[in-house]
């Protein structure tokens, strides 16, 4: 049995008069928060369920993660000047999840890292519906301006696009689709910047695009048309040049599905 252990009055007061936390955390270091508990996660019947429990060697070296549902599909590990994703503890009995590279203020060179699944028509939505999301773990001072999750597209290049970010300062979370030139776009308005662990869907159905953070879900009614990109699924970033929306917390449990 654990049991909890209380620091005397005298021995905080002693712990902060040298520059300490009240636990004991040197000053500059940030305290280590114990993973918390996550929401359930639904795969029955997705296309891709990325856990990042079990890694391999790539076809070049680089890391690669497998299908949790035992799929052929796989993403492998990118990287540019020196990123890295590190294997870090996941939420509460969720196993291990991938921590993308901390906040770069350089204007160019800075750490960059994505897992990207090649393009699979399986994960091409069409005119289907389909749904999109991933467990994310973000402190409020690694946040930017865009921070990508998961996306098929990219923003300003032709095609379509699908696309989970979280968005400034606040940690606002966002779905985005386009198709052709009519985009989409839904933003929650709970943060997810709290060094916690949010469950965060996008769904696309016949009548309109929906965005769920922790259960919590905000609807908008809009006709996306058919998407279709083509492309490779990228997760943590676009790509991993400078001006690319890198994500710079936790990411696990990548899921897609699309009904068929």
């Amino acid at each position: 049995m654990r049991t909890s252990t209380t620091i005397p009055a005298l021995a905080v007061l002693a712990l902060l008069a040298a520059g300490c936390g009240a636990d004991g955390t040197p000053p500059g270091e940030r305290a280590s928060v114990p993973p918390a508990a996550a929401p359930s996660i639904d795969t029955s019947g997705a296309e891709l369920w990325l856990s990042f429990d079990d890694e391999q060697a790539g076809f070049d070296g680089s890391p690669e993660y497998g299908d949790a549902q035992g799929g052929l599909i796989a993403g492998q590990v990118v990287t540019a000047n020196g990123g890295e994703v590190r294997v870090v503890a996941g939420a509460a009995g969720r196993g291990d999840a991938l921590e993308f590279p901390d906040v770069c203020d350089d204007s160019s060179g800075c750490p960059r890292a994505m897992v990207e699944v090649p393009a699979d028509p399986a994960l091409d939505p069409g005119d289907r519906a389909f749904s999109y999301g991933a467990s994310v773990r973000l402190p409020a001072d690694r946040t930017a301006i865009g921070s990508n999750i998961v996306q098929s597209g990219r923003y300003g290049s032709d095609g379509d696009q699908w696309k989970l970010q979280v968005d400034g300062e606040e940690g606002l979370p966002s779905c985005i689709l386009r198709s052709g030139e009519e985009i989409v776009k839904i933003r929650s308005e709970t943060s997810v910047a709290d060094d916690a662990w949010h469950r965060v869907v996008c769904r696309r159905d016949a009548d309109g695009v929906s965005i769920e953070v922790d259960g919590d879900v905000h609807r908008k009614a809009a006709a996306t048309g058919t998407v279709h990109t083509g492309l490779p699924v990228r997760i943590g970033s676009p790509g991993v040049g400078d001006h690319d929306d890198q994500f710079h917390g936790t990411i696990d449990d990548v899921v897609i599905d699309v009904d068929g």
